[in-house]
């Protein structure tokens, strides 16, 4: 304890206790850093889930870890999409299970997620001079939901969700999904957003 110094001991014969001020949080809007709306994948581990995982199983697991999303890997734990929890609770998946001739219990997230390569990456350092609004512009200019952030060595290392700036913001947010393929249209059709 030597490496330590004693503190000085104060009069509290008085008993007064002081008042608590409640602690005003910061008001958060378009023009803050988009960094404050990052779900950061190194702070707090994100819910994940095999491609094998069908919708009511998923559905427990939020159950167990609120999230607003779930990362979809393969077999060697390698991330190949995302799912929302709003699209795990909508009648896209019922849309889904009429559309490959499946029962809903056996939809998996396979069927339903946003695979990766029609996701879009940003970098951490690109984000460290941007605002919630640039992040929330790039997502809508691309029909995105989600944007991956990554690290300089492209590791993927968390993300932003347009529904938790939404939520967050108290903002109504317009993404229209950009369909990059025929069958993609067919859907769109079948289930406008």
């Amino acid at each position: 304890m030597s490496n330590f110094k004693e503190l000085r001991i104060q009069d509290i014969s008085h008993g007064v206790i002081a008042n608590t001020f409640a602690v005003e949080q910061p008001l958060i809007d378009l023009t803050s850093p988009a960094i404050k709306m990052i779900n950061n994948f190194t702070n707090k581990i994100p819910v994940r889930a095999s491609f094998e995982t069908t919708i009511e199983q998923a559905l427990k697991q939020l159950s167990v870890q609120p999230s607003n999303f779930i990362l979809v890997t393969d077999e060697q734990h390698k991330l190949i999409g995302i799912v929302s929890s709003a699209d795990l609770q909508s009648s896209k998946t019922m849309i889904i299970a009429q559309r490959i001739g499946l029962p809903r219990s056996e939809v998996n997230l396979h069927h339903l997620m946003i695979p990766l390569t029609n996701l879009l990456g940003v970098s951490m350092q690109s984000l460290s001079y941007a605002c919630i609004g640039d992040a929330l512009q790039t997502m809508e200019h691309h029909g995105a939901m989600f944007l991956l952030v990554t690290t300089a060595n492209n590791e993927i290392c968390g993300l932003i969700s347009a529904r938790e700036i939404a939520k967050t913001l108290q903002i109504p947010v317009h993404i229209t999904p950009i369909a990059n393929s025929f069958s993609e249209v067919l859907e769109s059709v079948d289930h406008p957003h």
